[in-house]
């Protein structure tokens, strides 16, 4: 059985739009849904849980997980994908939504390549009064990456796995001490690709993302790429693969070549905006070999969005 996995915190909207894109979806195999609520206050995620399953004619089932934290919500629905069965698991996020074929592309490219692991793009929408930045859609898209020269699948926003493949892993799979500062999906898969496990990735099994406005800018951009240099130093550290310069070293490199960083880039059309997100990305991991941590998941009134140690 595939087993189709969501965790969301407080986006209902977001959720039912998703909910309407799996009642299309086509897939020649069993496959069941599991949607993890991270709060459990708004009653409205069950009922739209239950009515998803009662029109498309798939079981679904609703988990609430009220520890904070995204590892504590995937690890939520791993064990959920356990309880029922499922020896495929695929996942993406709430603020994302699937074509018809998404599911069936995956499993394509799985039987295709014999990977234990297939990821695939996410492709953002802009509104309409942003979409003068469709030409950059890159800085918010999810693309295909190599660790080593190898497929390297890096985010849980768009992956089917063999079950079996993370066995290894135990109870938790996903590292609570990433729960809160994001990232925990990168050690997860950096863990497998230690292991050996076969990667794949396939561009025809793509996601659409909806991007707000008020993601939909540099300030936002910059913030996230500091967040990204600051788990990216923690990952490093703790998850170190064959190949890895020390983070230390790496660290100090990154700040050397910064200064030569728009002759060297890939980027051609911007060199400029190319310059100012890897230097906002060195700055966080300055930050994070001087222990500092980024609350990406950080909740209200609490830590998000802020510097912890």
């Amino acid at each position: 059985m595939v087993i189709v996995a969501v965790c969301t915190y407080r986006r209902p909207d977001y959720l039912a739009r998703l909910l309407d894109s799996f009642a299309a979806l086509e897939c020649g195999r069993p496959t069941a849904f599991v949607i993890v609520d991270n709060d459990g206050s708004d009653p409205r995620i069950a009922e739209m849980v239950s009515d998803f399953e009662a029109r498309s004619g798939r079981k679904a089932v609703c988990v609430i997980e009220r520890e904070p934290g995204i590892s504590a919500a995937r690890n939520a629905a791993i064990a959920q994908a356990r309880s029922l069965g499922g020896d495929l698991l695929a996942m993406l996020d709430d603020d994302e939504w699937a074509p018809s074929n998404w599911l069936e592309e995956l499993l394509r490219e799985r039987d295709r390549s014999s990977a234990q692991v297939i990821g695939g793009p996410v492709r953002p929408v802009f509104s309409e009064r942003r979409k003068a930045l469709e030409k950059h859609a890159r800085f918010w898209s999810v693309e295909r990456e190599y660790l080593h020269g190898k497929p390297f699948v890096f985010c849980t926003c768009n992956f089917l796995i063999d079950m079996d493949a993370i066995t290894f892993l135990g109870e938790q799979p996903f590292d609570p001490a990433f729960g809160i500062t994001g990232g925990g999906d990168t050690v997860f898969f950096r863990k497998l690709a230690n292991a050996g496990v076969p990667m794949s990735w396939t561009e025809d099994a793509y996601l659409y993302e909806e991007i707000p406005d008020s993601r939909a800018s540099l300030k936002w951009l910059r913030q996230r790429r500091y967040r990204m240099g600051n788990v990216a130093f923690r990952w490093e550290v703790e998850t170190p693969a064959s190949g890895d310069m020390n983070p230390h070293l790496k660290t100090l490199a990154a700040i050397v070549r910064l200064p030569f960083y728009p002759l060297i880039s890939r980027e051609k059309s911007n060199r400029w905006l190319s310059w100012l997100l890897e230097f906002d990305k060195v700055r966080g991991r300055v930050a994070g070999l001087l222990g500092s941590r980024y609350a990406e998941y950080g909740r209200a009134g609490g830590d998000a969005g802020k510097a912890c140690r």
